[in-house]
């Protein structure tokens, strides 16, 4: 079954092969996200603040995991047993998360979750860096779009058999161990997966660049720390992404509660609604990430953000599920699209220092993403269900003049460099 076309031009030969293999690690994430925080509020007691406190768990690990492996990463030749680690170790994740479920304990709960965080930042950014060098920088938010749709594709299979079991186990059982029985499947097959990776993926083989590429690369990695720019830029960048990891984790753990308690108490519902959104958008994600590649990275971020902001102030004036469920829909999107147009442009400043960059970048994402949970649980319990999703949208627009700043400054001293020209002709025919 070919997922995606083979394109040369873009993508080396054996691209599409790498990205099928992490459907078998992609399993368990979706699973995993919507059921958590509704176990540890319904079965665990537990408060707003307090499953805040479980999520940012899995940040904190994934955090310091990644800012440690962005510096090991360039410095050693083998990262498809970083990848492999990484699958080992989030698979012990999903056997304590498993203990969890099992005995309503939230301390293992917070344990498992924070192992499988840490253990994600040894897997993705191995594996980041290896899209981009397995892909031409003109297609690289393409690429980065392919890997999430991908991600979509194994999270939907994924969700679909836990659900499906969960609902068979239930008609006959009340006994935990069978009901969540899912996860440990999950743990296995990111066992199998990174053995096929480790087995499988050579990551010699990389996109080809042109000699005056090659050159120019090599001359912006000499200059990445002397230029004042550059340094000026990266701050701006770096803040930008805590910021943006605040503003986009402050709401999201409670999406699903904010769902069942305000608009539909019917989690049979809430589910259709819920899931189709997320995993539709993901799966459009190299077609968002072939639209954004043409566009100027300043126009692009501009558009997100703005449009990002409209669709959360949708979101909270929601009576609908179905309303709310199509808002969610374009509103991931959205987000999505802006991450893609980060992604493409952090692994542009540095051929060199890629692994340092993608590090340190989700260190600050990751920070951002351990304040945000930690707020939207205090403004929760303390103020309203909805002030979350109110911050939201003021942050997003606040960050559009620091995009702009970071981007411009960035922009004349990136290793690859963007085709300005090309993406003006943002009226011409996209294709995939």
């Amino acid at each position: 079954m070919k997922l995606f076309k083979v394109d040369e031009n873009r993508f080396t030969h054996d691209y599409n092969q790498m990205l099928r293999i992490i459907i078998l690690n992609s399993l368990g994430f979706f699973f995993l996200g919507f059921w958590l925080p509704i176990i540890a509020r319904s079965n665990m007691g537990a408060t707003a603040f307090q499953i805040s406190l479980v999520v940012v768990t899995n940040v904190i690990g994934r955090m310091t995991s990644g800012f440690i492996i962005g510096f090991i990463v360039d410095r050693i030749k083998s990262r498809t047993s970083l990848v492999l680690i990484g699958s080992f170790g989030r698979a012990i994740a999903y056997f304590i998360i498993y203990a969890a479920f099992i005995s309503n304990q939230i301390l293992l709960l917070g344990i498992g979750h924070g192992t499988l965080g840490f253990m994600a930042g040894v897997f993705w950014i191995p594996f980041n860096i290896l899209v981009a060098e397995k892909s031409n920088k003109d297609n690289r938010s393409q690429a980065y779009g392919k890997r999430d749709s991908i991600n979509a594709i194994g999270q939907m299979i994924g969700a679909v058999f836990g659900f499906t079991l969960i609902m068979i186990a239930s008609a006959y059982t009340n006994n935990p161990v069978i009901i969540y029985s899912a996860i440990p499947i999950y743990g296995i097959s990111n066992l199998f997966a990174g053995i096929l990776f480790y087995r499988k993926v050579d990551e010699t083989v990389q996109f080809s660049s042109s000699p005056s590429d090659t050159s120019k690369n090599h001359q912006t990695d000499t200059k990445f720390f002397t230029s004042k720019s550059m340094i000026i830029g990266a701050f701006f960048l770096v803040s930008i992404l805590f910021m943006g990891s605040i503003n986009g984790s402050i709401a999201r753990p409670f999406l699903n509660i904010y769902i069942i308690e305000n608009i539909e108490s019917n989690i049979n519902l809430v589910l259709w609604a819920y899931l189709p959104a997320g995993l539709l958008a993901t799966l459009l994600a190299p077609k968002l990430g072939a639209i954004v590649d043409k566009l100027p990275p300043l126009l692009g971020i501009t558009i997100t953000s703005s449009l990002g902001a409209l669709m959360t102030f949708f979101l909270i004036n929601s009576a609908n599920i179905w309303l709310f469920s199509t808002f969610l829909l374009f509103d991931l999107a959205i987000g999505m699209s802006a991450g893609l147009i980060f992604a493409n442009l952090m692994s542009r400043i540095s051929t060199e220092h890629r692994g340092k960059i993608f590090g340190v970048g989700d260190f600050f994402a990751f920070l951002g993403s351990v304040i945000g949970p930690i707020l939207g649980g205090i403004v929760w319990d303390l103020i309203s269900p909805k002030f979350p999703f109110i911050i939201s949208i003021f942050v997003e627009l606040s960050l559009i003049p620091l995009y702009l700043a970071a981007v411009y400054l960035l922009l004349p001293h990136m290793a690859e460099s963007y085709d300005i020209k090309k993406k003006n002709k943002i009226l011409s025919e996209f294709e995939v």
